[in-house]
């Protein structure tokens, strides 16, 4: 906004890239409120469906240069999965703030015991209309990612910057031993500010159940009751299946 202070539409755009659907889903801002629903739940279950796109506003005015950041926190079959997304609204100075969105996705949810190796996808583009350069992707526990992008092949017009019609894609593949949360992170700059997309993924990796001592059972069949009673506890270990939300939030200025 070069002309100082005023009013702010902020968009918030949540969607299911996972497999089940979501409940409890919510979405918060730590600097506007309150968040108004507008559309997305197309068969009203109160439930982020896969391939659902549930769309939330915020306005508010903005009086001096700032950055905030909204959250998004759903359940899914005893799953807590949560997203965030940041946006910088410039104040007083003919600057546009660059955006920038990452979704990664595990190529399987639930690995057998012992676990086994698993390829993450990320998907990089441009949401705002800046392109931006010095683009890096990482991963806090997959290797092999490029960090600085140069001569990616989703580079239309080869000049080394991320515009608003192009998508970058990256993979890593890593093996996994036990149910592992890991985050990727995507940065790009433009205007001198900097914009940064985090999207984490959880795999889960199954569990060896213990076997049942054979102690055999008393002639009067006491430890019957024991044996039921233990067979049932142990069995009753719930699955763990990953889904992944993603959050975008764009910004319109009035």
């Amino acid at each position: 906004m070069p002309s100082g202070p005023g009013s702010v539409t902020y968009t918030y755009t949540t969607t299911n890239i996972g497999e089940v659907a979501m409940y409890d889903v919510s979405v918060e801002d730590n600097k506007c409120a309150p968040l108004a629903f507008i559309s997305g739940d197309t068969n009203d279950n109160d439930l982020l469906d896969v391939g659902e796109a549930w769309t939330h506003t915020c306005t508010k005015t903005v009086s001096e240069t700032e950055t905030n950041s909204v959250s998004v926190e759903g359940f899914s079959t005893n799953a807590v999965v949560r997203d965030t997304a940041n946006a910088t609204v410039v104040v007083g100075v003919p600057l546009t703030p660059p955006l920038i969105r990452l979704v990664k996705k595990p190529s399987v949810s639930v690995l057998p015991v012992g676990g086994g190796a698993v390829t993450y996808t990320y998907t990089v583009t441009n949401p705002g209309t800046e392109p931006l350069n010095n683009v890096s992707v990482i991963d806090d526990k997959c290797t092999g990612l490029p960090g600085r992008v140069a001569g990616h092949p989703g580079d239309l017009n080869d000049n080394d910057l991320l515009e608003s019609n192009e998508v970058w894609t990256f993979t890593c593949q890593t093996n996994l031993t036990q149910t592992t949360t890991n985050i990727g992170t995507a940065e790009g700059h433009a205007n001198g500010l900097t914009a940064i997309d985090f999207s984490p993924a959880t795999v889960a990796v199954d569990v060896i159940v213990p076997q049942l001592p054979d102690t055999g059972v008393a002639p009067d069949g006491h430890n019957t009751l024991w044996t039921i009673a233990g067979l049932v506890g142990l069995m009753a270990i719930p699955g763990l299946l990953a889904v992944a939300p993603r959050l975008r939030r764009t910004t319109t200025s009035k």
